[in-house]
């Protein structure tokens, strides 16, 4: 058994520790370059102010389906007011000032992300667009129901590009020259995020798990393989060169890396562990009932018939049954206003206690609060959070967890037990990420030399490996010879 175990630690080793030192080594570089993403804070800096000068023609509500509309909004769409929300078919947009769906095609697409750059940087630049179907940088299934997608490419300094739906007409992604060339070495090759392979989804993913599993036992048998030649020879170890280098490291990181390659494959929420229910009960329960065209048309006739003010976009949101629109200024400021005088409404901490009973009836709670620093599950690490932010802690049997915004009333953050699980076992173990460690730069200090550790532990048992595979060619060409 000891000797099947060193083989397999041997050829297990062959096999993945190339694509263990690439996760290793592209792990670094994620520490400082996240994958591109055009966060709602971005969207709203590129949106021109709500201009209802023209609007508003009746043809829209002919277009919303007979009940329930589901996440209604108006906004600019260059210098246009459109309205914009969920239907069965995905993703729909109605040109309110005629009534029909504006045609995005890539003249239309070029003028969006002229718009959205000049809005969101103050200046101009040149652009060249292209239709694309996908590339490097929208990948993820969420993009395929707005292709054909328009690459805008500007000739500005940080080499800017947006990507428009060809649907909606969305900036709906944006990347860096410094974004891309990173990117390239760090989230592309860590989560074998290359186009043609992304795209078969299946595939991808498991491929990802047991690759993984894989990881798991190689790293298992390594650091038994470790603990017992440990103490053998003049150095305490049995082994010279790369070998030697690969055993004191393996013995010094081999729980890190343990713990880190298992997190890994935590994230990826195998075989169903750590799939939250999500919040969408909660947030039936506190609506009380849909939105409806009827709705809609009195956040329309609002926004018509009185100055918008500093407000890109106007959300309407159903609470107890009554609707409320949700305003939004381009440097990310909420507030709630009722309908149909668009009289600020903000919330009080008695109207969010109310809320915080009304979302889940059955649960007696536990606590609740105003929270103005992140606690344990609502905090910044590498993203942005609201803060402050409603806390309510459930008596219920996973002390689930609800928080709200108090400026809108609206709940943005469900913790149950699963997503408890996956933030200790994934977030927790995988980015070190703990409360007291997470700080920076006290978090970069602890885990730049653990994972550069880890990238030493995987490239010397790479280079172990070639030498194995070329060393056994040689000795069959002599043997032929």
């Amino acid at each position: 058994m000891r000797r099947m175990t060193f083989l397999l630690h041997r050829w297990i080793g062959i096999a993945i520790a190339l694509l263990m030192a690439v996760w290793a080594v592209s792990g670094v570089v994620m520490m400082y370059v996240s994958f591109p993403e055009t966060t709602s804070s971005e969207r709203l800096a590129g949106l021109p102010d709500l201009e209802m000068g023209e609007c508003c023609s009746s043809g829209y509500l002919e277009a919303l389906e007979d009940g329930a509309v589901e996440g209604p909004s108006v906004e600019m769409l260059v210098d246009r007011p459109v309205l914009r929300w969920s239907g069965p078919d995905g993703p729909q947009v109605i040109d309110l000032t005629t009534g029909e769906t504006p045609v995005i095609d890539a003249s239309h697409a070029g003028r969006i992300a002229s718009s959205h750059y000049r809005e969101a940087t103050g200046a101009a630049a040149g652009l060249a667009v292209e239709t694309i179907d996908r590339d490097q940088w929208t990948v993820y299934g969420r993009f395929r129901q707005h292709r054909p997608l328009y690459k805008a490419s500007f000739g500005d300094e940080a080499g800017t590009v947006l990507y428009v739906s060809g649907l909606t007409g969305e900036v709906v992604q944006d990347t860096t020259a410094h974004e891309r060339f990173w990117n390239w070495l760090g989230a592309v090759p860590h989560w074998l995020y290359f186009t043609a392979f992304r795209e078969i989804q299946w595939l991808w993913y498991d491929f990802v798990v047991y690759t993984s599993v894989l990881g798991t036992f190689l790293t298992v048998t390594g650091i038994y393989i470790g603990l017992r030649q440990y103490g053998r020879g003049k150095t305490r170890s049995p082994y010279r060169g790369a070998a030697l280098w690969h055993h004191w490291t393996g013995l010094a990181f081999g729980i890190f890396t343990l713990t880190w390659v298992v997190s890994g494959l935590f994230s990826m929420q195998p075989w169903g562990w750590f799939e939250s229910e999500g919040p969408e009960a909660e947030h039936m329960a506190l609506a009380e009932r849909p939105a409806t065209s009827q709705d809609v048309a009195a956040l329309v006739r609002a926004l018509t018939a009185q100055p918008a003010g500093d407000t890109v976009r106007a959300e309407l949101t159903v609470q107890g049954g009554a609707p409320f629109a949700i305003l939004a200024d381009a440097h990310s400021g909420l507030g709630r206003a009722s309908l149909p005088s668009l009289a600020p409404s903000p919330p009080g901490e008695s109207e969010l206690a109310r809320r915080a009973q009304l979302a889940r009836p059955a649960d007696p709670i536990a606590g609740m609060s105003m929270i103005t620093r992140g606690d344990a599950y609502h905090y910044a690490h590498k993203q942005d959070v609201i803060l402050p932010a409603w806390r309510v802690i459930y008596s219920d049997e996973e002390q689930t967890r609800l928080y709200f915004d108090p400026r809108t009333a609206e709940a943005i953050r469900k913790v149950d037990a699963e997503a408890r699980a996956y933030r200790w076992l994934h977030y927790g173990l995988h980015r070190l990420d703990f409360p007291g460690l997470r700080t920076r730069p006290v978090w970069d200090i602890v885990t730049l030399p653990l994972m550069l550790g880890v990238s030493l532990l995987c490239l010397t048992g790479c280079w172990m490996g070639w030498r194995r595979l070329t060393r056994t060619k040689k000795r069959r060409k002599t043997a032929g010879a």
